[in-house]
């Protein structure tokens, strides 16, 4: 197809298009009905635009709902943790008392061991008289 052509159905497409939208205008704003059928339209338009902020109100007033609650859980976890550590904490106090407990107990043992296999070695190393 040469630029002629190519033209011509340019033209054409232009034409038609140009036509209608035309033709959609002279409805809406030439006569009665395309003024009814307008102002529907641009009724319908505010009440799903109304619809749509309410929607977003709502999603923006759940969306607040969830922080509180969100810093609500926060807070408890934080308080159950700082809970189980000084529980935790007190536990392994009492666990460190006890087996220091047992390991004097054992060096008390292992003196008096000691001790007693000092006497007994050194009476037998006195000799008889």
């Amino acid at each position: 197809m040469n630029d002629n052509g190519r033209r011509d159905v340019k033209f054409w497409i232009g034409f038609f298009i140009g036509g209608f939208v035309g033709a959609v205008t002279l409805f809406f704003l030439g006569t009665k009905e395309g003024k009814k059928t307008g102002k529907q339209l641009g009724d319908k338009g505010r009440d799903l635009l109304d619809e749509l902020l309410e929607k977003l109100e709502d999603l923006e007033k759940k969306g607040k709902d969830l922080m509180v609650e969100g810093e609500e859980v926060k807070e408890r976890v934080m308080d159950t943790i700082a809970e189980k550590k000084d529980e935790l904490s007190e536990t392994a106090t009492e666990k460190i008392d006890t087996v220091l407990a047992h390991v004097e107990a054992l060096q008390e043992r292992g003196r008096q061991t000691t001790a007693d296999l000092r006497k007994r070695l050194m009476f037998k190393n006195i000799p008889k008289k």
